[in-house]
């Protein structure tokens, strides 16, 4: 590879990442909603999944994806449905917190004997309330690992990046290339994609801004249902109409 299909590789591919899609959402809900580490794991769990389709790339397994119909339909659908389920969690978590009952609400009336009843009501009205963002693909309690594997499998679930991937590698990359060269290729990208996703996590993650949407709950996981809705509608779509 010349130096300048390298540097059109790298172009495109930061083109390619830097627009927002469900990976940058995911991140930046987990780094509002969550805590840095958690954001931190996401992006990480962001770039496992993008390894694995840049490898997949440079096998030549991607093109034979795009060029099977049966495999390219599997792809699209799985990647739809879970990303249609992610979608609805957050929708649904979000709009439960809204109608929830302000922690600290005090009962209309003092009488003791129906307080500690009331009290039990709440609680479980605001565990019923959060149930969906306890969940895998919930923000709340997220571990390192559950926020990695939420990274992971948002980004694979995501069949555009056959499309991607395809026109990235196959109007840069030449055939045949030496074992160094794709290397280099695998290297460069991964370098690029973990320092871009990593600095979204970080910066969401700014204690300042964090704190400005966790008062914002509610419409954080509304519009990141709704982003990952629909991006599961669009994959459908490119189904139904055979793209």
């Amino acid at each position: 590879m010349t130096g300048g299909q390298y540097a059109a590789l790298l172009g495109l591919w930061i083109a390619g990442i830097v627009v927002p899609g469900p990976d940058i959402f995911l991140i930046l809900r987990n780094a509002f909603l969550s805590s840095r580490r958690s954001a931190l794991f996401t992006a990480l769990g962001v770039m496992v999944g993008n390894v694995a389709w840049i490898t997949l790339s440079l096998l030549g397994v991607t093109v034979l994806i795009s060029g099977n119909p049966v495999l390219k339909l599997v792809v699209q659908v799985g990647g739809a449905l879970f990303l249609a389920r992610m979608g609805y969690g957050a929708l649904r978590a979000g709009l439960a917190s809204r109608t929830a009952p302000p922690q600290g609400a005090t009962a209309p009336h003092d009488d003791a004997a129906v307080q500690p009843l009331l009290a039990e009501d709440q609680a479980v009205e605001a565990e019923l309330a959060g149930q969906g963002r306890t969940r895998f693909l919930g923000p709340s309690h997220l571990t390192p690992w559950r926020a990695l594997a939420q990274g992971t499998v948002t980004n694979l679930a995501n069949a555009k990046a056959v499309v991607f991937f395809v026109a990235l590698f196959g109007s840069v990359v030449p055939t045949g290339i030496a074992w160094w060269e794709t290397l280099t290729v695998l290297g460069m990208l991964v370098a690029v994609g973990l320092a871009w996703f990593l600095a979204v996590a970080w910066v969401g993650s700014v204690p300042a801004l964090a704190r400005r949407f966790q008062a914002r709950t509610a419409e954080v996981e509304i519009v990141s249902g709704v982003v990952f809705l629909l991006v599961a509608a669009g994959l459908l779509v490119e189904v139904l109409l055979g793209v």
